[in-house]
């Protein structure tokens, strides 16, 4: 087992959860199990990129950087690539849910099953993305320019800031809203806002650590170019570590609630992660002999949890 841990010490048994580790060790632990298939999967997801790369090389041998049409080109190109990048993410957003939550995975078919199942609403909100990104693009320096010569031109500056921090913080939790449940997308966007300000501490520390991350990229460019085979699905599972169980505990559970049913992923763990199968050798009976000397094993009532039977003329509303 571990190497720091205190499995032989003598006592009444030996708990499920013996070393419960901070959040931070935890982290890196469940990225390290998983470390492998997370390079996997940024390799497909890079690929996924590859048309929007392709559009532009392109572009730039068929139209020159002169022409009035080149910069439409571009943006056009960088725009309707999202209609593959969106699915894409969903892809990698639902297996770094599943990873985090340490729910099996299997590589190749949940991220193409996942890319089709979500196709519409994730190139619908890849476009907006994409929209955005070129925006962004070229207003900030637009509006810093026209700051230089009029004060003024700094409050558009800051709207466009804080417009474009917000919009960041809420994709913490858009992409798994998407894979996770089968609301529409405006009140994916709605909920994403919400859970933004609800809990604002993890919506900081992503936002900080994403914040770091692109600062040393840009300063050590282009030492840092290799970090592209490791840096999306790492910033994805961050996502997925921190904001996943704020989506468990306000859009999920309710969900659950309201109907009296439990929460499927609550048979295995609970809010504090530990195991709900508890071993209570004092309920336990022991089991009868059979002709022969073959015991009957019998199963008792005090060890599980059992599972809801949900009716199956419901509409399922959370993957």
């Amino acid at each position: 087992m571990g190497l720091f841990s205190k499995y032989e010490d003598p006592g009444k048994g030996v708990s499920k959860n013996p070393d419960k580790k901070l959040p931070f060790f935890r982290f890196f632990e469940l990225y390290f199990q998983h470390f492998t298939k997370l390079i996997l999967l940024n390799f497909i997801y890079i690929i996924c990129f590859l048309p929007m790369f392709a559009g532009i090389i392109v572009m730039q041998l068929f139209i020159s950087e002169d022409s009035s049409l080149y910069y439409l080109a571009f943006y056009l190109i960088v725009a309707l690539s999202g209609i593959i990048i969106g699915p894409a993410t969903c892809g990698v957003a639902k297996l770094c849910r599943n990873m985090s939550i340490e729910k099996p995975t299997f590589m190749w078919h949940d991220f193409w099953s996942t890319f089709k199942t979500n196709f519409k609403q994730g190139a619908i909100m890849g476009v907006i993305d994409m929209l955005f990104i070129s925006a962004v693009s070229v207003s900030f320096p637009m509006y810093y320019n026209m700051a230089e010569s009029s004060n003024i031109f700094y409050v558009p500056f800051a709207i466009c800031l804080i417009c474009s921090v917000i919009f960041l913080m809420m994709h913490f939790y858009i992409y798994f809203l998407i894979v996770t449940t089968d609301l529409g997308l405006w009140k994916i966007l709605k909920n994403s806002f919400l859970l933004t300000a609800i809990d604002i501490k993890s919506s900081i520390i992503n936002l900080v650590v994403t914040a770091i991350v692109l600062i040393l990229v840009v300063i050590f460019f282009p030492y840092t170019a290799i970090l592209i085979i490791i840096l999306p699905t790492f910033m994805v599972f961050l996502y997925a570590f921190n904001c996943y169980p704020v989506i468990r505990k306000y859009v999920i559970q309710p969900y659950y609630d309201e109907r009296g049913e439990r929460n499927p992923e609550l048979d295995y763990i609970d809010e504090d992660g530990e195991t709900v199968f508890v071993d209570a050798p004092e309920f336990e009976e022991a089991p009868p002999k059979e002709k022969g000397g073959l015991r009957q094993k019998r199963e008792t009532s005090g060890n599980t949890v059992p599972r809801s039977s949900g009716s199956g003329k419901k509409k399922k509303t959370i993957r």
